[in-house]
This record gives C-alpha cells, sequence and structure tokens, in this order.
C-alpha cells in the first residue's frame, strides 16, 4: 500500500503523491524500508547524504541514467546542522563510478561521510 515518508500516512488505491505534504509516495512500508537500509547498510557504502529532494531526484536520475543501483535511506534526522532529506548507499564495486556521477551532478564530495 502507498505510503508518504515524510508524514508516514498511508493510501488506497493510484495516489501517487501525500495530498497532505506533497511528497512523492513509496510502495514500501516505513518498518520494511528500515529492515532494508539496515541490511544494505551492512553491505553497502555510504555515497551521499542529501538535505533537498531536488538533489535526492536529481541524483537518484542520474545514478539510474547510467545503471548504478543504490539503496535510498529517507531523512528524518540531521547533519551538520542540515536537515537530511535522505542517504545514498551503494556496492563497494560501484562506488567510484557513484562517486564521479555525485562529483559531476554536484561538484566535489566530502571525504568523510560517517
Amino acid at each position: 500500500m502507498p505510503f508518504c515518508p515524510n508524514c508516514e500516512t498511508e493510501y488506497k488505491g493510484h495516489v501517487s503523491v501525500c495530498p497532505e505534504c506533497g511528497e512523492h509516495l513509496l510502495e514500501t512500508s516505513i518498518d520494511e524500508l528500515e529492515e532494508e537500509v539496515v541490511e544494505a547498510e551492512e553491505e553497502q557504502l555510504l555515497l551521499y547524504r542529501s538535505t533537498s529532494r531536488d538533489n535526492s531526484d536529481t541524483l537518484s536520475e542520474a545514478l539510474r541514467d547510467a545503471a548504478v543501483p543504490f539503496t535510498f535511506k529517507p531523512g528524518g534526522r540531521y547533519f551538520g546542522g542540515q536537515a537530511l532529506h535522505g542517504e545514498f548507499y551503494v556496492s563497494e564495486e560501484d562506488f567510484d563510478l557513484a562517486k564521479e556521477i555525485v562529483e559531476s551532478t554536484f561538484g566535489e564530495v566530502e571525504e568523510e561521510l560517517e
């Protein structure tokens, strides 16, 4: 059932955008996402912390265009004084290519992400 990652409301039917806050709906529940993220974090490296939905959408599209698999962990916390929209994780195998994509999209990436 589609749900809003921002306000965590579930919707029935063919709704794709939350009528309350305008966030794009996801098909997976928050609990399922958290379980997937825990597994993904154990196997993947942190690539990028996004502080805006626009940056998240731009990077998602760039990684998909380059056929680089990634995991996106929705935000909801603060890093460096800014609210996080989410974090991107990629496999060690894809990290160098993914980092090049981030740098060509946003400029230099922080070396120390943790």
